[in-house]
């Protein structure tokens, strides 16, 4: 059977995609590579806590940075609650840290505001819509951490935002872009305050709710169809899966993860720039954990050196446990040891019980190859925008691609609907042609 278009993906940019496009009256496909819906947004029962829903990927929204998603909150009735509001400090930044929700001594408030100046300068100097390689922002795209000596800070507040930075990129200040660091500043409203602030509600009952709410109003959906190959040297695309199953339409959406691009062939070949950045992946390891615990005081907060730069309150399991999540990169960190898990919790809270940890590993699963996106050194400003740029007939969406709020569920809607509003102008432009 032959459809208007196929979408490849069904994280919430294809689900968007598919729904909408349906709803504009095409007879529409949507391929699942997996088991589940939702992409890197995956609720499910905690591994360590029975009963208890957890959310492994992401998890976190705010409504005005947010437009999109609290649209389809909305549209669904889908409830929220306001994330753990932290209440108890235990930072480690060195002896003049203070154990408050922002650490900075007054020794260093003058230094440091000379370097939220230049973090802001700089951030300002990113347009969102433009792409990063059409900007001169090279000078940018170097190491976090070569960027950060620069500034010239004290102990306490370079620490401080280096741990928020590793937090937020997945990967350590030696390998993450400086210039990644300022794209998410300037998502944000151009705001440093406004990345951790985004951290402000999580879903009610799971982001699954929505999940299910969307793909209720897919009407036709395949699972476990691993896209191999898209052709569109002809008339009609022909999209072909891992047990050689053929599907034709007129326009294909691949929203599945960038890094798994590389595994589908395209003919015609990709530009050979934008091949290059397709094969190599964006660099990004970030590793979030969902640590079991008891003893752990109720909106504990943590920020430092540790190989888990933050720490912080959850959810309550019961009256003596709680789940604390922490963030650090899979480069730098095994979870499955159970020993080192211990030692980086106790590095912060000495006084607590470990009882066990919950995590998916994104960059071991074949259907993703990554957590959120964050690319290598010199990668984005060399391509960047024409990573989610049409090749003829084939759209790209996704949050990896997303230019305004990249590695977010709002990014990945955002994507959605420019893909969505090009094929439906594509397809009036074909038929007053006929």
């Amino acid at each position: 059977m032959s459809y208007d278009t196929i979408v490849v993906g069904g994280g919430f940019s294809g689900l968007k995609t598919a729904r909408d496009l349906a709803g504009a009256g095409q007879n529409v496909l949507l391929l699942e590579g997996g088991n589940r819906l939702g992409g890197r947004a995956y609720s499910r029962e905690s591994s360590t806590a029975p009963n208890l829903r957890v959310e492994i990927g992401g998890a976190y929204l705010h409504r005005e940075h947010h437009p999109r998603l609290a649209a389809e909150l909305d549209r669904y009735g889908i409830a929220t609650i306001t994330a753990p509001e932290f209440s108890a400090f235990r930072h480690q930044l060195g002896p003049d840290a203070l154990n408050q929700a922002f650490p900075i001594p007054g020794s260093e408030a003058v230094p440091m505001e000379a370097a939220i100046y230049t973090l802001l300068r700089d951030a300002h100097r990113i347009d969102l819509q433009r792409g990063l390689e059409n900007q001169g922002l090279e000078d940018l795209d170097v190491p976090l951490i070569e960027y950060v000596e620069a500034l010239g800070l004290p102990t306490v507040s370079k620490k401080f935002l280096l741990a928020w930075a590793w937090n937020m990129t997945g990967q350590p200040a030696e390998e993450s872009s400086a210039l990644w660091a300022l794209q998410l500043v300037a998502a944000h409203h151009y705001s440093l305050l406004g990345v951790v602030l985004s951290l402000d509600e999580v879903f009610a009952n799971g982001s699954d709710e929505l999940v299910n709410a969307m793909r209720r109003d897919v009407p036709e959906l395949r699972m476990g169809a691993v896209v191999k190959s898209i052709d569109q040297s002809a008339e009609i695309i022909r999209v072909t899966d891992h047990e050689g199953q053929v599907y034709e339409a007129r326009a294909v959406v691949v929203a599945a993860p960038m890094n798994t691009w590389r595994r589908i062939s395209f003919t015609p070949t990709l530009p050979e720039q934008r091949l290059s950045v397709i094969e190599e992946g964006h660099g990004g390891r970030g590793l979030k954990l969902l640590i079991h615990v008891g003893g752990a005081e109720e909106g504990i907060s943590c920020v430092g050196d540790g190989i888990f730069p933050t720490l912080y309150d959850y959810c309550k399991v019961s009256d003596s446990e709680r789940l604390l999540v922490a963030f650090t990169d899979s480069g730098s960190f095994d979870p499955r040891d159970l020993g080192a898990i211990e030692d980086a919790v106790h590095y912060y809270l000495p006084e607590v019980e470990v009882l066990g940890v919950d995590y998916h590993d994104w960059l071991a699963d074949p259907l993703f190859e990554g957590p959120w996106v964050s690319p290598r050194v010199g990668q984005f400003s060399r391509m960047h925008k024409q990573l989610g740029e049409p090749f003829d007939r084939v759209h790209f969406v996704g949050s990896d691609v997303s230019l305004a709020f990249p590695g977010y569920i709002e990014g990945a809607l955002e994507t959605a609907e420019r893909a969505v509003e090009a094929i439906l102008r594509s397809s009036v432009r074909t038929a007053l042609s006929r």
